[in-house]
């Protein structure tokens, strides 16, 4: 209010003197900082943009070059690095107790355990070592489409004398699960150097705890002791495994199968790759590493072997009788004629699978089921005139080891029979860019046509 007042007795002439005033000042505070900006800028030289690296460089050539964006040819499809088959299954089989004769749930009869080995073998399914399927899910490794592991539990001398031989000799990779209660201690437990002699010879090894206490038997243990309790049955015998015999100890077979989620996290806490159960199904790539499946043979009980032995429809080819493919017909001519040839490698991704059946001299045609690996069950077509079999995928083979199973009956009333054999696709081969056709002159191509 009273600079107002103020300014109300000043005249025009003053008031205008007073904003020159102003304004003039307001030029040289301007004119000053302008003053300063152009200082500093002449005192912070510019930075110089930083030199191209070698890649650039030739990057910035390339993208100078006038041809880069003219038509190409198209570029062939990188050949793949390896691809996981994550469709595989496996099942793992668990034993016990060998001996001569049976008598027992847990002991097998040594007559009964060579049949089921040769069943394997007949069957073609492969045996694989359980390291095998651990490489598999890590992602490092392929396993075949189907396969098998054999285990077995508790360190009986009866591995050793019974069940070792047949498998050395069918050349099987077996797994053994030893507590450290029951290793070396002379009675029927195996002795280190036995083990040691089969670890030469395809057998791995793994822990089955110290005790071989049921793992989730808490009692009157309070939560901290308990834990504990754990974490020395899990890890005291690995340490003890690993420190007798010079190797590394990647699972553990839970006693009797007992298993949580705190004792599956402890598992993996103290350094196993993988725990093994008596949960009767097949391991696949998603199930848990934690709880792998397994089926528990027991004694002369037949069924549990044939539900492990079973994949997808294949289960009746566990015990089909299987051909020889070198065999020949009395007038010297190959029993079956097979293509792809067996053991051929080939660079077709989608071949036609053919057999020719005519040496067999009958079939019961209802009764061919054909299985081809990545597929399934496929449906082949049969002309009962010829007895000429074909199937082509409907899509490229993208793995390198095709297997082709058969199975049929030559009569109604007779068993069933077993034609299989692989072939291998060549990937990188298949992945080159075809052959282009010469290329045709100007001249021609401009020349009038007569």
């Amino acid at each position: 209010m009273r600079l107002r007042t103020a300014f109300h007795h000043w005249s025009l002439p003053a008031l205008l003197c007073l904003g020159l005033v102003v304004l003039t000042g307001c030029d040289r505070i301007k004119a000053r900082i302008d003053s300063v900006v152009k200082r500093s800028k002449q005192i912070q030289p510019q930075e110089a943009p930083p030199a191209l690296t070698p890649e650039e460089e030739a990057m910035n050539k390339m993208l100078q070059d006038p041809k880069l964006f003219e038509s190409a040819q198209p570029v062939a499809e990188a050949a793949p690095t390896i691809e996981i088959n994550k469709s595989a299954t496996v099942s793992i089989l668990g034993y016990h107790d060998f001996r001569d004769r049976g008598g027992s749930p847990m002991i097998i009869a040594g007559p009964k355990f060579r049949q089921q080995m040769q069943a394997i073998k007949d069957s073609k399914i492969p045996v694989i070592p359980l390291s095998d399927v651990l490489a598999w899910k890590r992602g490092q490794k392929n396993i075949p489409e189907e396969a098998i592991c054999i285990t077995m539990d508790d360190g009986w001398e009866g591995v050793y004398k019974i069940a070792y031989p047949i498998l050395k000799e069918f050349g099987f990779p077996f797994t053994i699960y030893l507590y450290k209660k029951y290793v070396n201690i002379g009675g029927r437990s195996m002795t280190w150097p036995q083990i040691k002699e089969m670890m030469e010879h395809g057998c791995e090894v793994g822990s089955h705890t110290v005790s071989h206490d049921a793992l989730t038997k808490k009692g009157r243990m309070s939560d901290e002791e308990y834990q504990l309790w754990l974490l020395g049955e899990l890890k005291e015998s690995k340490d003890f495994l690993e420190t007798n015999l010079g190797i590394q100890v990647t699972t553990v077979a839970y006693p009797y199968g007992n298993h949580n989620e705190l004792i599956e996290g402890l598992t993996l806490q103290v350094g196993y790759e993988a725990g093994i159960t008596v949960n009767g199904t097949k391991v696949t790539f998603d199930q848990p590493n934690s709880k792998l499946a397994r089926y528990i043979i027991h004694g002369e009980e037949e069924s549990t072997f044939r539900n492990a032995t079973n994949f997808r429809a294949r289960g009746e080819m566990i015990s089909a009788k299987a051909i020889d493919l070198a065999a020949k017909t009395e007038q010297g001519n190959p029993l079956v004629q097979l293509k792809p040839e067996p053991s051929s490698t080939i660079t077709e991704r989608r071949p036609v699978i053919e057999a020719n059946l005519a040496g067999l001299g009958s079939i019961v045609p209802e009764s061919i089921r054909v299985r081809v690996s990545g597929f399934g069950v496929v449906p082949a077509e049969f002309d009962p005139s010829t007895f000429v079999l074909r199937y082509q995928p409907p899509t490229k083979l993208r793995r390198e080891d095709c297997t082709v199973s058969i199975t049929f009956k030559r009569n109604k009333d007779q068993p069933e029979e077993l034609v299989t054999w692989k072939f291998k696709i060549n990937l990188a081969a298949s992945y080159l860019p075809e052959s282009m056709p010469p290329a045709v002159p100007a001249e021609q191509i401009l020349a009038p046509k007569s």
